[in-house]
């Protein structure tokens, strides 16, 4: 069951400006508390979460850990610190512990409003790509440095579980979708093919990185695909026959 509120986001909000050169993050926090008061900070759209699945063990359905932790979200083009924040992966959905009237609420923040959000050194984005209708959602940002860059999706399958006391689910990862934008446009990430068409004239540079590679490729995925979007920046400007 969903409801609709407007809420006062009880946290901080701040603003990158010349101030930020001069104090330290704390000193705005309380500056800003001091002044506007937090009770007066900006209004905005959410909607009460209600968890339907029972889950009783590790294999959950949210990212790291089912507790919220303290994060960083832009919303509707302003930023949050130290917001508890809880991300689940398998219904693709950003949630926040907010504190209204003596009492803890789970609201789920629109989804095209959230520009991006951090939990601990994790980084996601919310994206939606004109040129492919299925690339649509939170993705975790794998290197955003320069032309090329790379996202992941992560994934999670859910599986029902039934014993004679009771009935639960649990949710294992899945194998993560990797896709790459360039020139604002973005692309599935599955093999180096998929780099070949975007990019003709580094064919036999990207084919040896894959080879040269292949052991962190299938080790350490993250670390490959952004060490190959590093290459291939570097690279760019000496193709000559690109999209």
């Amino acid at each position: 069951m969903y409801k609709n509120y407007l809420l006062a986001f009880p946290f901080f909000i701040i603003t990158f400006s010349t101030f930020s050169q001069t104090y330290s993050e704390e000193k705005i926090y309380s500056w800003y508390d001091k002044t506007i008061g937090i009770e007066n900070t900006t209004l905005f759209r959410g909607i009460e979460y209600v968890e339907t699945d029972r889950m009783i063990n590790e294999k959950h359905k949210f990212f790291e850990t089912q507790e919220f932790q303290n994060g960083i979200v832009t919303y509707n083009g302003l930023t949050y610190y130290q917001v508890p924040l809880k991300y689940n992966i398998y219904d693709d959905l950003l949630l926040v512990n907010l504190k209204q009237d003596q009492r803890n609420s789970i609201f789920q923040l629109i989804d095209d409003q959230v520009n991006q959000f951090q939990i601990k050194d994790n980084k996601f984005r919310y994206l939606k790509a004109i040129n492919n209708s299925d690339i649509i959602g939170f993705y975790e940002v794998i290197n955003e440095a320069g032309l090329l860059k790379v996202f992941k999706k992560h994934i999670r399958n859910r599986m029902e579980i039934r014993d004679r006391s009771v009935a639960y689910s649990e949710f294992n990862p899945a194998r993560p979708d990797y896709i790459f934008q360039f020139e604002n446009e973005f692309f599935e990430l599955d093999n180096r093919r998929d780099l070949f068409s975007k990019f003709p004239d580094l064919k036999s540079e990207i084919r040896d990185f894959y080879s040269k590679y292949r052991k962190q490729s299938q080790d350490n995925p993250d670390v490959f695909m952004k060490n190959l979007a590093n290459e291939i920046n570097s690279l760019i400007p000496s193709a000559t026959n690109q999209i």
